[in-house]
């Protein structure tokens, strides 16, 4: 049998190496935008000076997005009890199906761990409202495929 307790724990890991890269790369792109706007110097063209640091601020502002949310989802994992058993579906459930192992926690996407693939889901997405509060032995029909729940960990 799987110990589903390490694979949690490794794809925790994982989950956070990835928001943590996330919010760097944000923070990187944050800089060069105020850097770029910041640098930009008045020419004679006026609007054009103006549409130049009004893009550089748009894409601080996007990138100051990224990086709060990316911290929210950090501070949802960070509280997230490692060795909770559960009996039905719920945040922080491993979901072993017969169509694949979700992770319902953050909407991540796809992982691989292991040569295994796992879906990082959110509560909200589609597929976690669909897998929220279910047990095993439950179905859920998701684009006309029907997906069993064969353990919840």
């Amino acid at each position: 049998m799987k110990n589903w307790i390490d694979i949690k724990k490794q794809l925790l890991e994982e989950i956070q190496l990835r928001i943590e890269q996330n919010i760097q790369e944000a923070q990187v792109a944050y800089e060069q935008a105020k850097e770029s706007r910041d640098s930009d110097t008045k020419s004679s063209a006026g609007d054009k000076y103006e549409t130049g640091r009004e893009m550089m601020q748009r894409e601080m502002d996007k990138c100051s997005a990224v990086i709060d949310q990316n911290k929210h989802s950090l501070q949802i994992i960070l509280k997230l009890p490692s060795n909770r058993s559960y009996l039905q579906v719920d945040k922080g459930a491993l979901i072993e199906t017969n169509m694949g192992i979700y992770y319902m926690l953050i909407g991540l996407g796809k992982m691989i761990l292991e040569q295994k693939e796992y879906f990082i889901i959110s509560p909200e997405s589609p597929i976690g409202e669909l897998f929220w509060a279910k047990k095993v032995g439950d179905k859920i029909v998701l684009r006309d495929q029907k997906i069993q729940i064969l353990g919840i960990y």
